[in-house]
């Protein structure tokens, strides 16, 4: 008896497997034909595409994409294909429209997905096509949202994407926001909103990590109009709001008043000291060459380094490190202007 349901129990699960694995088979057939078909549809409307694209009087591509029985996603494909050829441009609002008439639904629908790499994905086509329409649908699923994990980084971003300045607004709700994703969203809102954002992140009243990104951002972006208020950050009592200032400095290659330079060259923070001697390099900044020629003996490399650094961007730099290298009163000064010597010869050759 033992033996007999021994063998039964074999038997039936030899059939199950083969049963999963003819499932699994005709599954995968399945999804090859479709994909197979997709791709026909994707190779025949593309000419037509390019075409409505250069010239939307010509209506042979909607004709056939309103005849295609997976139009959605051929046109998904194909508006993702061209954003992400053209993806330093603006995007086209042919584009917009296109997704807005035929997947405007289907997004709204997959944002309600719990599929997380689904709602992923219709975020950044949302983003990338510039869905204006869902707008109030994000802004619920935002405020929804109590953790700052991927899916809402990814949300305030493509609201920002659609210049909604809630995005700046929403990052207060997370402290622990990184200064990326400030920046991110800076990134991407319009001229006008980001200037107004940015005015507002500099006012005393707004967050220090709000703060500190806007100022980050002014540099890197190198926006000369907030420059007096990057300035006046150097009196800020906050030594990192100081540093992001310097730094911002030093991107911006300008300053009104080069004279506010001179307490960082004997500050405590060795960051300032650094970035200090950057800046008088990067500004050509001669009445700070002795300064330069002190900080060559810091007890931080990095400001050594820098303070080399600096003296080369002089005309005379080379003679300068020429002479220290052999009259510093600091062994590591003597060094540092003689390994900068040596490169500047090594370079000229």
């Amino acid at each position: 008896m033992n033996l007999f349901f021994f063998w039964m129990l074999s038997l039936s699960l030899f059939i199950g497997q083969l049963v999963l694995l003819g499932i699994l088979a005709w599954r995968k057939q399945r999804t090859n034909r479709k994909e197979s078909s997709v791709d026909r549809q994707y190779d025949d409307l593309t000419d037509a595409f390019s075409s409505y694209m250069i010239d939307q009087g010509d209506r042979r591509f909607l004709q056939q994409l309103d005849a295609s029985p997976d139009k959605q996603t051929v046109l998904e494909r194909l508006l993702n294909h061209y954003v992400a050829v053209t993806k330093t441009g603006p995007t086209s609002d042919e584009i917009t429209a296109l997704a807005e008439q035929y997947l405007a639904q289907r997004y709204a629908k997959l944002l309600k997905q719990r599929n997380w790499a689904m709602r992923m994905n219709t975020l950044y086509f949302i983003e990338d096509f510039r869905m204006a329409s869902l707008i109030p649908q994000l802004k619920e699923k935002l405020h929804k949202h109590s953790k700052l994990d991927q899916e809402t980084q990814q949300l305030i971003r493509t609201l920002a994407s659609l210049n909604e300045p809630v995005a700046i607004a929403a990052l207060a709700k997370f402290p622990e926001a990184p200064a990326r994703l400030y920046i991110d969203v800076f990134k991407r809102l319009d001229e006008l909103t980001k200037l107004d954002e940015l005015d507002a992140a500099l006012d005393a009243s707004a967050s220090p990590a709000l703060k500190h990104a806007a100022i980050s951002y002014i540099g890197m972006a190198g926006i000369m109009l907030f420059l007096p208020r990057i300035e006046k950050e150097l009196e800020n009592e906050d030594p990192e709001m100081r540093i992001q200032a310097l730094k911002a400095l030093l991107h911006l290659q300008y300053m009104n008043d080069p004279g506010s330079l001179t307490p960082f060259f004997s500050s405590d923070s060795w960051q300032e000291r650094m970035f200090a001697s950057q800046i008088a390099g990067a500004l050509q900044l001669s009445r700070y060459k002795e300064r330069l020629s002190e900080l060559l003996g810091d007890s931080v490399w990095w400001v050594r380094y820098s303070a080399a650094e600096a003296l080369t961007q002089f005309s005379d730099g080379d003679i300068l490190l020429s002479h220290l290298s052999t009259n510093h009163p600091d062994r590591y000064a003597r060094d540092m202007a003689n390994q900068w010597k040596t490169s500047l010869s090594g370079s000229e050759q």
